[in-house]
Protein backbone atom coordinates (compact mmCIF):
# COMPACT_ATOMS: atom_id res chain seq x y z
CA UNK A 1 0.00 0.00 0.00
CA UNK A 2 1.14 3.33 -0.76
CA UNK A 3 2.07 5.38 2.33
CA UNK A 4 0.89 9.20 2.83
CA UNK A 5 3.63 11.42 1.89
CA UNK A 6 3.63 13.98 4.40
CA UNK A 7 4.63 13.36 8.16
CA UNK A 8 1.53 12.86 10.47
CA UNK A 9 0.76 11.89 14.01
CA UNK A 10 -2.24 9.15 14.69
CA UNK A 11 -4.34 8.39 17.86
CA UNK A 12 -6.51 5.53 17.40
CA UNK A 13 -10.59 5.29 18.53
CA UNK A 14 -11.09 3.54 21.73
CA UNK A 15 -12.86 0.24 19.94
CA UNK A 16 -16.87 0.69 20.23
CA UNK A 17 -19.68 -1.43 18.59
CA UNK A 18 -21.61 0.98 16.34
CA UNK A 19 -20.88 2.83 13.65
CA UNK A 20 -17.62 3.63 12.14
CA UNK A 21 -15.33 5.87 14.28
CA UNK A 22 -15.37 9.59 13.43
CA UNK A 23 -11.97 10.81 11.58
CA UNK A 24 -10.73 14.00 12.42
CA UNK A 25 -7.85 15.50 10.81
CA UNK A 26 -5.56 18.61 12.43
CA UNK A 27 -3.98 20.63 10.59
CA UNK A 28 -1.73 22.99 12.00
CA UNK A 29 -0.98 26.62 11.42
CA UNK A 30 2.05 28.81 10.13
CA UNK A 31 5.51 27.74 11.98
CA UNK A 32 4.40 24.45 13.38
CA UNK A 33 4.14 20.75 12.77
CA UNK A 34 1.51 18.05 13.39
CA UNK A 35 2.78 17.56 17.10
CA UNK A 36 1.97 21.34 17.90
CA UNK A 37 -2.11 20.75 17.21
CA UNK A 38 -1.64 17.09 18.04
CA UNK A 39 -1.44 18.23 21.56
CA UNK A 40 -5.42 18.62 21.61
CA UNK A 41 -5.74 15.11 20.79
CA UNK A 42 -6.23 14.22 25.26
CA UNK A 43 -9.40 16.95 25.00
CA UNK A 44 -10.79 14.81 22.33
CA UNK A 45 -13.43 12.31 22.43
CA UNK A 46 -11.75 8.88 22.78
CA UNK A 47 -13.88 7.36 20.02
CA UNK A 48 -12.57 9.70 17.42
CA UNK A 49 -9.57 8.48 15.20
CA UNK A 50 -7.08 11.68 15.33
CA UNK A 51 -4.63 12.36 12.85
CA UNK A 52 -2.69 15.60 12.85
CA UNK A 53 -0.50 16.47 9.27
CA UNK A 54 2.57 18.60 9.00
CA UNK A 55 2.42 20.88 5.88
CA UNK A 56 4.94 20.59 3.45
CA UNK A 57 7.05 23.53 3.28
CA UNK A 58 9.93 24.33 5.67
CA UNK A 59 8.60 28.27 7.18
CA UNK A 60 11.05 31.48 7.35
CA UNK A 61 9.73 31.64 11.03
CA UNK A 62 10.42 28.54 12.09
CA UNK A 63 8.51 24.49 11.63
CA UNK A 64 6.33 24.29 8.64
CA UNK A 65 3.28 26.29 6.82
CA UNK A 66 0.93 25.18 3.78
CA UNK A 67 1.91 28.10 1.50
CA UNK A 68 4.05 31.09 1.88
CA UNK A 69 1.90 33.59 2.95
CA UNK A 70 1.48 36.99 1.78
CA UNK A 71 1.70 40.08 3.93
CA UNK A 72 0.36 42.66 1.89
CA UNK A 73 -3.07 41.02 1.03
CA UNK A 74 -3.83 41.53 4.37
CA UNK A 75 -6.54 39.05 6.02
CA UNK A 76 -6.94 37.18 2.85
CA UNK A 77 -3.09 36.44 2.66
CA UNK A 78 -3.61 34.27 -0.37
CA UNK A 79 -4.11 36.42 -3.88
CA UNK A 80 -3.00 33.51 -6.44
CA UNK A 81 -3.98 30.37 -6.41
CA UNK A 82 -1.28 28.86 -7.39
CA UNK A 83 0.35 29.77 -3.41
CA UNK A 84 -1.89 26.96 -1.97
CA UNK A 85 -2.67 24.77 -5.82
CA UNK A 86 0.61 21.98 -4.76
CA UNK A 87 -0.58 21.66 -0.96
CA UNK A 88 -3.99 21.10 -1.90
CA UNK A 89 -2.57 18.24 -4.50
CA UNK A 90 -0.76 16.27 -1.44
CA UNK A 91 -2.78 17.44 1.17
CA UNK A 92 -6.10 15.74 -0.87
CA UNK A 93 -3.80 12.92 -1.68
CA UNK A 94 -2.71 12.28 1.46
CA UNK A 95 -6.10 12.35 3.39
CA UNK A 96 -7.42 9.79 0.87
CA UNK A 97 -4.60 7.37 1.15
CA UNK A 98 -5.03 7.62 5.05
CA UNK A 99 -8.58 6.91 4.58
CA UNK A 100 -7.59 3.66 2.31
CA UNK A 101 -5.11 2.67 5.21
CA UNK A 102 -7.68 2.87 7.84
CA UNK A 103 -10.94 1.28 6.31
CA UNK A 104 -12.55 4.46 6.83
CA UNK A 105 -14.46 5.37 3.79
CA UNK A 106 -17.85 4.82 6.06
CA UNK A 107 -16.01 6.93 8.93
CA UNK A 108 -17.57 10.40 9.15
CA UNK A 109 -14.89 12.71 7.75
CA UNK A 110 -13.79 15.93 9.85
CA UNK A 111 -11.36 18.97 8.83
CA UNK A 112 -9.98 20.70 11.69
CA UNK A 113 -7.58 23.54 10.46
CA UNK A 114 -6.12 26.78 12.67
CA UNK A 115 -4.95 29.66 11.16
CA UNK A 116 -3.22 28.41 8.01
CA UNK A 117 -5.01 25.20 8.39
CA UNK A 118 -8.00 26.80 8.51
CA UNK A 119 -7.53 28.11 4.83
CA UNK A 120 -6.47 24.69 4.41
CA UNK A 121 -9.64 22.61 5.14
CA UNK A 122 -11.59 25.03 4.01
CA UNK A 123 -9.98 24.39 0.27
CA UNK A 124 -10.17 20.71 0.73
CA UNK A 125 -13.82 20.49 2.32
CA UNK A 126 -15.18 23.42 0.11
CA UNK A 127 -13.45 21.38 -3.28
CA UNK A 128 -15.39 18.21 -2.41
CA UNK A 129 -12.81 15.46 -4.20
CA UNK A 130 -13.10 14.18 -0.88
CA UNK A 131 -16.27 13.65 0.92
CA UNK A 132 -16.21 15.89 4.05
CA UNK A 133 -18.98 15.45 6.65
CA UNK A 134 -17.82 19.02 8.71
CA UNK A 135 -15.21 21.82 8.34
CA UNK A 136 -13.53 23.26 11.57
CA UNK A 137 -11.58 26.37 10.59
CA UNK A 138 -10.09 28.18 13.44
CA UNK A 139 -8.50 31.58 13.69
CA UNK A 140 -8.31 31.29 9.77
CA UNK A 141 -9.60 33.06 6.70
CA UNK A 142 -10.94 32.07 3.15
CA UNK A 143 -8.80 32.49 0.50
CA UNK A 144 -9.34 34.60 -1.81
CA UNK A 145 -9.61 32.48 -4.78
CA UNK A 146 -12.32 30.11 -3.44
CA UNK A 147 -14.15 33.23 -4.27
CA UNK A 148 -14.20 33.13 -8.02
CA UNK A 149 -14.96 29.03 -8.04
CA UNK A 150 -17.68 28.30 -10.34
CA UNK A 151 -18.86 25.59 -7.99
CA UNK A 152 -18.68 24.54 -4.15
CA UNK A 153 -18.98 21.48 -2.23
CA UNK A 154 -21.98 22.26 -0.19
CA UNK A 155 -23.28 19.37 1.49
CA UNK A 156 -21.22 19.90 4.44
CA UNK A 157 -21.59 21.24 7.92
CA UNK A 158 -19.23 24.27 9.11
CA UNK A 159 -18.04 25.54 12.45
CA UNK A 160 -16.34 28.88 12.36
CA UNK A 161 -14.24 29.56 15.44
CA UNK A 162 -12.23 32.83 16.42
CA UNK A 163 -11.05 34.43 19.28
CA UNK A 164 -12.47 37.86 20.10
CA UNK A 165 -8.96 39.25 21.04
CA UNK A 166 -7.13 37.54 17.97
CA UNK A 167 -4.19 40.05 17.49
CA UNK A 168 -2.93 38.07 13.98
CA UNK A 169 -6.14 37.84 11.98
CA UNK A 170 -9.31 40.00 13.27
CA UNK A 171 -12.51 37.92 14.35
CA UNK A 172 -13.75 39.77 10.86
CA UNK A 173 -12.00 37.57 8.93
CA UNK A 174 -14.22 34.52 10.13
CA UNK A 175 -17.53 36.24 10.05
CA UNK A 176 -16.73 37.71 6.19
CA UNK A 177 -16.29 33.61 5.69
CA UNK A 178 -19.64 33.01 7.53
CA UNK A 179 -21.46 35.35 5.35
CA UNK A 180 -19.68 34.04 2.04
CA UNK A 181 -20.49 30.53 2.89
CA UNK A 182 -24.17 31.26 3.66
CA UNK A 183 -24.38 33.76 0.07
CA UNK A 184 -23.41 29.98 -1.26
CA UNK A 185 -26.12 27.97 1.12
CA UNK A 186 -24.20 26.54 3.36
CA UNK A 187 -25.87 26.85 6.86
CA UNK A 188 -22.02 27.79 8.47
CA UNK A 189 -21.80 28.11 12.30
CA UNK A 190 -19.98 31.02 14.11
CA UNK A 191 -18.55 30.43 17.62
CA UNK A 192 -16.66 33.01 19.20
CA UNK A 193 -14.28 32.33 22.45
CA UNK A 194 -12.54 34.98 24.69
CA UNK A 195 -9.08 35.24 23.81
CA UNK A 196 -5.65 35.39 21.51
CA UNK A 197 -4.53 33.79 18.45
CA UNK A 198 -4.96 30.57 20.17
CA UNK A 199 -7.08 27.16 20.85
CA UNK A 200 -8.78 27.74 23.94
CA UNK A 201 -10.27 25.11 26.11
CA UNK A 202 -13.68 26.17 25.63
CA UNK A 203 -13.71 26.24 21.85
CA UNK A 204 -12.29 22.95 21.92
CA UNK A 205 -15.08 21.54 24.49
CA UNK A 206 -17.54 23.10 22.10
CA UNK A 207 -16.37 21.65 18.77
CA UNK A 208 -15.54 18.17 20.25
CA UNK A 209 -18.98 18.18 21.35
CA UNK A 210 -20.21 19.74 17.24
CA UNK A 211 -18.43 16.47 16.23
CA UNK A 212 -20.11 14.44 18.08
CA UNK A 213 -23.29 15.63 17.52
CA UNK A 214 -22.65 15.79 14.00
CA UNK A 215 -21.37 11.79 13.86
CA UNK A 216 -24.63 10.63 16.16
CA UNK A 217 -22.24 9.29 19.16
CA UNK A 218 -24.13 9.51 22.50
CA UNK A 219 -22.73 11.60 25.42
CA UNK A 220 -20.46 9.37 27.31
Amino acid sequence: MIEPTLPYLERSPRDTPGDPAPLVILLHGRGAEAKTIFSIQGLLDSRFCVIAITAPYPSSIGGFEWFHSNPRAGDEEIDDAERFDDAEKILTNDITLHIKRLNAEKSPLFLWGFSQGAAMSLIIGLRGEIKVKGIVPMSGFLPSPIRRWKNWNTNVHVLLAHGSRDEVLSPETSRNTQRFLESIGIAAEYQEYNGPHKMSLTSIAYINNWIKQLSGLETE
